[in-house]
């Protein structure tokens, strides 16, 4: 199973987060964990992630690969607007492109973690 875990993160948690990590590697210490999407502040996480584009990641998800234009059918929204919100979660890394242009979700699991102190002080 792939998952993803999305959270808000300070500049500077994620600085010490990469740092232990490196010396982790460093001594040769690998951990098979969840890959990670973090966002700088709560503002911007929901402005990633909108109602409509949980939908469309629960559908894309849920169908499969895709055509933009098939997954706005799919949801009975207008083209242009799902093209808009497809090109804000492939920048967030949360869908993926193939060379032939389908859009798909490459993880099974999408978790947000929120924390109200990280959130509040981000």
């Amino acid at each position: 199973m792939r998952e993803v875990k999305l959270h808000v993160e300070t500049l500077d948690r994620f600085i010490g987060e990469t740092m232990a990590m490196a010396e982790r590697l460093d001594r040769s210490k690998r951990e098979r964990q969840a890959a990670h999407i973090a966002f700088e502040s709560m503002e911007t996480f929901l402005k990633v992630l909108t109602p409509n584009r949980w939908a469309l990641l629960r559908a894309l998800r849920g169908h499969g690969s895709s055509s933009i234009r098939a997954l706005a059918q799919t949801l009975g929204r207008d083209y242009r607007g799902v093209h808009a919100d497809v090109a804000v979660l492939v920048d967030a890394g949360l869908i993926e492109r193939d060379d032939s242009g389908a859009i798909s979700v490459p993880w099974s699991q999408v978790t947000a973690e929120m924390a109200l102190d990280v959130a509040a002080s981000a």
